[in-house]
C-alpha cells in the first residue's frame, strides 16, 4: 500500500479560540500519539488530509506525518466532524510500526449476482466492513464477497470468506455478511401493516397525547481521546 506524505505543524497554542481560528484558516487540529512517544498537538491542511483520504485505501491510508524534520508513520484513528456541515474538526493520528500488525476496518465489496435475486429474493447486507488484523503494508483496500451462488434462503458467513496469510478477520465467524431473503407477499405485507396500526399502536398514540410537552436538550455522546493540550471542543468519533 502506498504512503502519503502529510506535512504538519506543532500547535503552540491550544483552546477553543485557537482551534476555531485554525479551522477558519483551512487547518485541522489534531494529535499524534503512540507507543514510545509523548502525544503531540498538531495542525494539518484540511485539503491535504481530505485528499489523502480520497485514495483507494480511504481511512486506512498510511500517512507519513512530517513534523519539524522528522517523519512518523501513522494511521488516522478517530475523526470529529461538524454534525451539520460535515467538515473536519479534529483528527487523531496513531503512530504505527511497519513490522507490527495493526487492526483496521476494511470495506466489503460484493461481486456477482445472486440467482435468488433473479427469482425475486431480497439481498440483505448485515455487514459492510470487516475487522482485520495485518501488517500496515498488507492492509487490503477491500475484501470481495462473491454472491453468485446464493439462492433464496442462502447466506454467507464471515467464516465463508476466503482469506490468505496476509490478513486475519477478527469478526465472529458465524456472523452473516450477506443473505438472500424470500420476498414478502402482498398478504404478508398487509398483515404487517394491519398489526402496525392495531390497538397497541393506538395505545401508544393516546399515551403520547396525554404526556406534557417538555423542552430538553439531547447531549451528544463523546469518546475520550488522548490529552492534546486542552482543546475543550475537540472530541473524536469514528468514520467508516
Amino acid at each position: 500500500m502506498a504512503e502519503v506524505k502529510l506535512p504538519a505543524e506543532k500547535r503552540t497554542a491550544v483552546g477553543k479560540g485557537h482551534a476555531r481560528r485554525a479551522r477558519a484558516a483551512g487547518r485541522v487540529p489534531g494529535i499524534v500519539y503512540g507507543k514510545g512517544m509523548e502525544p503531540v498537538a498538531v495542525e494539518v491542511s484540511r485539503r491535504e488530509l481530505v485528499t489523502a483520504f480520497h485514495s483507494d485505501a480511504g481511512m486506512n491510508t498510511l500517512l507519513d506525518i512530517e513534523l519539524e524534520g522528522t517523519t512518523t508513520l501513522a494511521l488516522a484513528r478517530e475523526l470529529q466532524r461538524d454534525p451539520v456541515k460535515g467538515t473536519l474538526l479534529h483528527v487523531d493520528f496513531v503512530k504505527i510500526d511497519r513490522k507490527q500488525a495493526v487492526e483496521v476496518e476494511v470495506p466489503i465489496h460484493v461481486v456477482g449476482e445472486a440467482p435468488g435475486q433473479k427469482e425475486g429474493g431480497v439481498l440483505e447486507h448485515p455487514l459492510f466492513q470487516l475487522h482485520v488484523r495485518c501488517l500496515p503494508l498488507e492492509v487490503p483496500e477491500s475484501i470481495e464477497v462473491d454472491i453468485s451462488s446464493l439462492n433464496i434462503g442462502d447466506s454467507l458467513r464471515v467464516a465463508d470468506i476466503p482469506t490468505d496469510d496476509k490478513f486475519e478477520i477478527l469478526n465472529d465467524p458465524e456472523a452473516a455478511v450477506v443473505a438472500v431473503a424470500a420476498p414478502v407477499s402482498e398478504e404478508e405485507l398487509e398483515a404487517m401493516e394491519a398489526a402496525a396500526s392495531g390497538p397497541a399502536m393506538e395505545g401508544v398514540e393516546a399515551e403520547g397525547e396525554e404526556a406534557p410537552a417538555e423542552d430538553a436538550e439531547a447531549a451528544a455522546p463523546t469518546e475520550e481521546t488522548p490529552a492534546d493540550g486542552g482543546d475543550g471542543d475537540e472530541g473524536s468519533d469514528s468514520e467508516g
